[in-house]
């Protein structure tokens, strides 16, 4: 990344900003041990209509272009990372300035990384595929990264990652500073490193971050 230019200014998506009103009915208790919790009617109701969810793409990084805003502007409109996946796919990553890091990121080639995109937002029919990713992470030995919606029992929007919370899990938003609020009905961004064989895959992750 260049540090002595910046991203142009950008509206910021507010993913959490319309679910503060959403309420969660926790009867009948739910068992968070050996898998999807039991749920009410409104369950089903928000199933036919569900919150845009987050999908990963994993690979190392083999170029990075800047992009600019235009030829006069000194603002960075967005990095394009070419990414070589694992099973030897081009894919581009496109990082803007609503891209949240989970890590410190050089961008430089060789980097293996993680990157989560909004599968409710419109993508050109190009190829390579590109890709506007929301969260970027690196892809680290013995960690795992996880940017979802969680709904009112920490359940993953495709159900495959259940959250539970411990004394021991730090609590942040994208500010770093520390988050007191309700993590149900938010999107956010679980990072773990054990988990049971279960379906859903049920842990308890050392660091959440609540996204905007």
């Amino acid at each position: 990344m260049e540090a002595t230019r910046r991203f142009c200014a950008t509206p910021s998506r507010q993913y959490n900003a319309e679910l503060e009103q959403d309420s969660c009915d926790y009867s009948p208790t739910p068992n968070v041990i050996t898998g999807i919790p039991p749920r009410g009617e409104s369950f089903n109701e928000r199933m036919m209509n569900p919150r845009a969810s987050f999908l990963p793409i994993v690979g190392t990084i083999v170029d990075v272009e800047t992009e600019y805003f235009n030829r006069r502007s000194n603002c960075i409109s967005n990095y394009n990372l070419t990414v070589q996946t694992d099973d030897g796919q081009e894919v581009h990553f496109i990082v803007n300035a609503n891209t949240y890091y989970v890590d410190c990121i050089t961008q430089k080639p060789g980097q293996r990384i993680i990157g989560f995109y909004d599968t409710s937002a419109p993508m050109p029919l190009i190829y390579p595929p590109r890709y506007i990713i929301k969260v970027l992470a690196l892809d680290l030995q013995n960690r795992f990264v996880n940017a979802d919606f969680y709904d009112c029992y920490l359940v993953s929007s495709n159900q495959s990652l259940q959250l539970v919370i411990s004394n021991n899990t730090y609590i942040i938003d994208e500010s770093g500073h520390p988050y007191c609020g309700n993590i149900s009905n938010r999107y956010m961004v679980a990072l773990y490193s054990q988990f049971t064989e279960d379906s859903p895959i049920v842990t308890t992750p050392y660091v959440l971050v609540v996204l905007h």
